[in-house]
Formats: structure tokens, C-alpha cells, sequence
């Protein structure tokens, strides 16, 4: 499973049902170019609890503006259209998939 781009339009529909984690980052951030790969393992590891996506800020400047995103990568975490969380900066397999967790009353089982 990849991790897939949003756009806006369909932005708060695709966080309104269970788990999703929003990574807002840009093509010309090194350290988001190092957290895709982690976020496309994750991805595969957790797709029965939540949905991962990617917003690049450079595209959707006014999405990343109404979250108050001004640093990347910056990983937000919604449950049914709510954010429960954000992360900033780079983070690891372990601590993204555990906040998923969190969330979806697993555990720590997937």
C-alpha cells in the first residue's frame, strides 16, 4: 500500500470516518523525503486501522495554513474528522504506528 496525495476537495472527507494520519511535507524538505519511505512501510502495516495520506504544502498552502503547519515534515493525526494529534519533525516507524494505535483501541497489535 502507498502512501497516497490528497487535495483539498476531499480533504475532510477522507478524515471524517476512523484513522487517518495526514503527513504535511514538501518535495524540498530532506527530512520529509526521509520519513516517505517509513510512512509507505507504515502504511502496509496498519491498513486495517487507519489511512495514511500526504498533503504537500507547496500545492495546498491554504490546507497547511488552516492547520497551523509551518514546519515539515509535520504529521497530524485525526480520529472521525477530529485532530487528536500532530507530530513535527521527523518520526520514527515505532512512534507513528504506536499513536495509531492509540487511537484505534488495538493496542498494541496490529
Amino acid at each position: 500500500m502507498k502512501v497516497f496525495s490528497l487535495i483539498k476537495e476531499n480533504f475532510q472527507a477522507q478524515i471524517d470516518h476512523g484513522i487517518t494520519l495526514v503527513s504535511f511535507l514538501t518535495s524540498e524538505c530532506e527530512t520529509c523525503q526521509k520519513q516517505l519511505p517509513i510512512l509507505e512501510e507504515l502504511a502496509d502495516e496498519v491498513r486495517h486501522q487507519a489511512t495514511l495520506v500526504q498533503v504537500d504544502i507547496e500545492q495546498e498552502g491554504e490546507l497547511a495554513s488552516t492547520y497551523g503547519v509551518t514546519n515539515t515534515p509535520t504529521l497530524m493525526l485525526f480520529k472521525d474528522g477530529y485532530q487528536v494529534e500532530t507530530l513535527i519533525g521527523f518520526q520514527n516507524k515505532e512512534n507513528l504506528k504506536q499513536a495509531i494505535l492509540r487511537y484505534s483501541g488495538m493496542g498494541d497489535t496490529c
